[in-house]
């Protein structure tokens, strides 16, 4: 009995020092390696070459493996950090450069088409009667050309200053600025019978001059777009999707074949001909921009000779904000 229990002693002795204990280590060295993501520690190896010395080999290789991946990580993301700092550092150099060329296009570009337009007209005051009808059309065409161009720059300096320019968002009342665009638009409204039928908007957190602006583009576009209309009808509405308000500008004009939607927003692309319908094809991508830049999408839906719906969406928490803002301000 005695020989026997010291045979069990021994025999556990053994089986402690050589299966035991290494499997408690590698057990603990794998819940540090979870617990505190550190990859570099490695299991003690056994003098054994039996399955348990096959595991540890294993673990050890497989956690090399992952230090290695991890340092590749790691000198990934110093590398793409490096990169976008690279990035930012030409695109600020790309920004002045687009300021000084808006200010050189404002500057140098206006007083030549000035001169044109005014010259262009002394000639006609001066020399109109006694010119053909045709060469009067000439001098039509060229004083329209250079206000056309006038235009053009005017709306492009526009929408590049869209883009440098900061939001100063605060609850507003969308029917407000319909009404202030609708004001601006009389001019183009006067002559025309044209029936507005406008739903109640929500009151939405945005920067007011850009959002009439927004109000205003869409509906003159709508006011260029049904000439032809013996009675033109604009509708404005709203509704709620997707946690987002969603406005509404429906006409009943020219409309547009959907295929091509999607080129509506892109600078100088139109649909029509500028003998059909004048502007200069950049008033919908200023449109898209400040949508955009509010964090909202803008889409269009038409038909040839059926009208257009364009469709901006603005995030519904705003509504949450504005409301908050006006409860406080009731309080008070």
């Amino acid at each position: 009995m005695l020989a026997s229990l010291a045979a069990a002693l021994l025999l556990s002795s053994l089986i402690r020092r050589n299966i035991a204990d290494p499997i408690m280590q590698l057990a603990e060295i794998a819940s540090m390696v979870s617990r505190d993501k550190i990859y570099s520690v490695r299991a003690p190896a056994t003098r054994n070459r039996d399955e348990l010395a096959i595991l540890i080999e294993t673990f050890n290789d497989m956690q090399a493996q992952i230090e290695g991946r991890d340092a590749a990580l790691r000198e990934a993301h110093d590398t793409l950090e490096l990169r976008v700092q690279q990035r930012t550092t030409q695109l600020d150099a790309a920004n002045k450069e687009l300021e000084a060329f808006s200010y050189s296009v404002s500057q140098d570009l206006r007083a030549p088409l000035h001169q044109i337009d005014g010259f262009s007209k002394l000639l006609g005051d001066e020399y109109g009667p006694h010119l053909d009808p045709e060469a009067q059309r000439y001098l039509r065409l060229i004083r329209d050309g250079a206000k056309g161009m006038g235009q053009l720059i005017d709306d492009l300096l526009k929408l590049a200053g869209i883009g440098r320019q900061e939001l100063a968002c605060r609850p507003a009342d969308l029917n407000a600025l319909l009404e202030s665009a609708l004001r601006d638009l009389a001019p183009e409204c006067e002559r025309r019978q044209i029936e507005w039928r406008i739903g109640q908007l929500p009151v939405v957190a945005c920067d007011i001059g850009l959002m009439k602006q927004v109000f205003a583009n869409l509906l003159s576009n709508a006011i260029k777009y049904t000439p032809h209309c013996e009675m033109a009808i604009i509708e404005v509405s709203h509704y709620e999707s997707a946690n987002a308000h969603v406005i509404c500008v429906r006409d009943n004009g020219a409309g547009f074949e959907q295929q091509y939607a999607h080129k509506l927003f892109g600078v100088f692309q139109r649909l029509h001909r500028v003998d059909e319908f004048e502007g200069t094809g950049v008033g919908l991508a200023t449109v898209q921009r400040i949508v955009h830049k509010h964090g909202g999408r803008i889409w269009a839906e038409g038909e040839v000779g059926k009208g257009a719906t364009f469709s901006f969406s603005l995030a519904a928490n705003s509504q949450n904000s504005a409301n908050k803002t006006k409860s406080a301000a009731a309080g008070r």
